[in-house]
């Protein structure tokens, strides 16, 4: 006789109380960040017992680069729930939910890995880029958001109109930060190198752009969820009849 399965109840948070955390977060993360850096450039230390390093928005492997690709991985998570859930009712834009969930997982990889910079030698030689394009990933990144862009058209308009304009303004404001932030940032280390106040100015003001970005995104996705489904219920086997 086969036994009833376990089951597992998720209960999805309160988006206001999420974004709030999440806010809180960046601002101080965002606040040390740009401290590191006024001590770095006051006292000509640029360790300082490792602090500078581990707080610094434009390194990696600290506690920023952590930050970001856990948020990232977090709208990923959100948005598997939503594909899951229009999966079950049959919804044509199934695929986009799961495109979407599947592009902010491979950018919470890029947040640590930095994949994207692979493509700033190559693309320096082949164009000569400087200036503007110092940091020559910018130009397939561009390419790249226009195609998701166009892929994603159809999905955008058929979203209700408040989760349509969060995206958007999600999308503008990461992306402002990502690429347009980063020109202005490419053309200043171009100009006068990147060990310098300003720059790091530049960089803190980028960061935060792509940080508030994820936010937005993520209290969108989490306000359609909560509109459509208030838990989820995961069944899962007993240990009988998985032994069975």
């Amino acid at each position: 006789m086969l036994s009833q399965p376990t089951q597992v109840h998720l209960r999805i948070p309160r988006p206001a109380q999420v974004t709030r955390a999440l806010l809180v977060t960046i601002g101080v993360l965002l606040s040390l960040s740009l401290g590191s850096q006024l001590v770095k450039y006051g006292t000509g230390h640029d360790q300082v017992f490792g602090m500078i390093p581990l707080l610094y928005v434009d390194y990696e492997a600290n506690l920023p680069t952590w930050y970001s690709s856990m948020a990232l991985l977090m709208a990923s998570f959100i948005l598997c729930l939503i594909a899951l859930s229009k999966r079950f009712q049959a919804d044509r834009f199934t695929f986009h939910w799961f495109f979407l969930s599947g592009l902010f997982f491979l950018l919470s990889v890029d947040e640590v890995a930095t994949i994207h910079e692979c493509a700033i030698e190559p693309m320096r030689r082949l164009i000569d880029a400087q200036g503007v394009l110092h940091y020559a990933w910018v130009i397939p990144g561009g390419i790249f958001v226009l195609i998701v862009g166009a892929i994603m058209s159809r999905f955008l308009i058929a979203l209700p109109a408040r989760t349509r304009n969060l995206f958007l303004t999600a999308g503008a404001v990461f992306v402002g930060g990502a690429i347009g932030v980063e020109m202005i940032s490419a053309y200043h280390a171009y100009s006068h190198g990147e060990k310098n106040l300003l720059y790091s100015l530049i960089i803190t003001f980028e960061e935060a752009m792509e940080m508030l970005g994820v936010i937005i995104f993520i209290h969108a996705s989490l306000e359609y969820l909560c509109e459509s489904v208030k838990s989820f219920q995961i069944e899962m086997p007993s240990k009988q009849d998985v032994v069975a």
